[in-house]
């Protein structure tokens, strides 16, 4: 009995502090200015025939948070490079690890959570990758996130030119 008290007790600290935290991170956010769409062709030397693929990979369960997660990397792709998707130079792929024949995308990004990995593709070959670890810590964060993605983008298709 004494131990269930202890484990109720440390589960309730745990819980208030991290309502603290989210409190604390969601007053510190600034507004921000209207986004900018970007275009990949308009940037510099850009490949003709590269294409990014922005994998958001998920399982059959699915918290809110998990939905924020690919809902908000959505919303920053639609927001920032619209253009690249209807272009095909940018394509969005919610992919369901869990699903027969996705397995194989646990070992390729070496996955263990909910995840948004970008994959550079050239003449329809993956030349390299990048997981996103930071989704996680700005979800809390819609602007901040939708700018992560943005700006990874921006760094990893500029990447490619150096």
């Amino acid at each position: 009995m004494k131990a269930k008290k202890i484990v109720t007790a440390a589960l309730l600290v745990f819980a208030a502090g991290s309502l603290g935290y989210m409190i604390i991170r969601e007053s510190k956010s600034a507004p921000q200015a209207a986004p900018q769409t970007i275009v990949l062709s308009d940037v510099p030397e850009a490949e003709a025939n590269q294409q990014i693929v922005v994998y958001y990979f998920h399982g059959d369960v699915r918290c809110p948070t998990c939905h924020k997660l690919e809902s908000y990397a959505k919303e920053s792709l639609d927001t920032y490079f619209a253009q690249d998707l209807a272009d095909g130079k940018i394509t969005w792929m919610p992919t369901n690890v869990d699903t027969a024949g996705n397995e194989h995308f646990i070992k390729d990004y070496e996955l263990v959570t909910k995840s948004v990995i970008l994959s550079r593709m050239i003449d329809g070959r993956q030349i390299d990758w990048e997981n996103l670890d930071q989704i996680w810590d700005l979800v809390s964060d819609k602007d901040e996130y939708l700018e992560y993605i943005r700006e990874s983008i921006m760094a990893f298709t500029s990447e490619a030119r150096e």
